[in-house]
């Protein structure tokens, strides 16, 4: 009977011990991860959800989209950033010329010496950006300057959004 109870003695573990361990583990963690929060762009099909593209995006968090717009083939950029609450903030559209669609009172408007047009200080905010993708009419969306797709790598004729999403991550300091 003795070597029974000394089995079962070793076999417990008390729950202080137990909390003790884990609360080790967690602070070991927590010094050897450190949590954070990123902005990822979302490109996604509206009515499907399918999601064709997912990107981390770094400070400063800009993007523009390159359009060439209806059959004059009238170059269009459209100027966002990415604001606190993932919101998009349209800042800017330079455009050659207007046509069918083309705003014509938004913001601040001035030529630059290219003869292109310019609407600046717009602040529209927007919790997404809608469109219907053409493989030609889309020509890229930017991110801080450096294409991160192209019309052309979407799908022709589809409904799509982009949208920020926030999310956790952990990285090893």
């Amino acid at each position: 009977m003795e070597a029974y109870v000394k089995e079962k003695k070793q076999g417990v573990t008390s729950p202080f011990k137990l909390f003790i361990f884990l609360i080790t583990v967690i602070l070991a963690l927590a010094i050897f991860l450190r949590p954070g929060y990123v902005k990822v762009i979302m490109i996604s099909n509206q009515e499907t959800g399918v999601v064709y593209l997912s990107e981390v995006v770094e400070y400063p968090y800009r993007i523009s989209y390159g359009w060439i717009h209806s059959f004059e083939n009238i170059p269009w950029t459209e100027d966002y950033i990415i604001n606190e609450d993932n919101s998009l903030l349209l800042k800017r559209i330079k455009v050659a010329g207007f046509g069918a669609g083309i705003p014509n009172n938004k913001g601040i408007v001035s030529i630059d010496d290219n003869g292109m047009i310019i609407m600046d200080k717009i602040d529209q905010e927007f919790p997404k950006v809608n469109w219907i993708n053409s493989n030609t009419a889309l020509e890229y969306i930017k991110v801080n300057g450096e294409i991160l797709i192209t019309g052309s790598e979407l799908p022709h004729h589809e409904f799509l959004e982009l949208e920020v999403k926030e999310r956790v991550k952990l990285w090893i300091k």
